[in-house]
């Protein structure tokens, strides 16, 4: 099987041959990843990606996600997704702040 990275590198876009591949190396996660892309569900801020999921939105740095998957040491699509939206340069970008100007606007300072 090729690994859907180097699919998608010689696809160059979310087609559903990529869509496939992603469905084939990881399931539903891939499918769930894939479709985030296809729909700008990522968003790139200056401190983190942050994911819109089914249900929340969910911020990554690295290989980390603040979704209750990861939490619990399982491996979430909204990884996944960051991965696919930096090879491909497809995601909204944010001159902001997502931690000081987005979420928590209405905590105190801390400087």
């Amino acid at each position: 099987m090729i690994h859907p990275f180097q699919v998608l590198k010689k696809e160059g876009t979310l087609n559903d041959v990529v869509r496939k591949a992603f469905i084939d190396a990881y399931g539903k996660r891939g499918m769930e990843a894939v479709d985030a892309v296809r729909e700008n569900r990522v968003k790139k801020y200056q401190d983190y990606f942050v994911v819109v999921g089914n249900t929340d939105e969910y911020f990554v740095e690295g290989s980390f996600c603040s979704c209750n998957a990861m939490l619990y040491g399982k491996e979430c699509w909204h990884t996944l997704a960051v991965q696919i939206a930096v090879e491909l340069g497809i995601y909204d970008s944010y001159n902001l702040w997502y931690y000081k100007d987005g979420v928590d606007e209405d905590e105190p300072e801390y400087e």
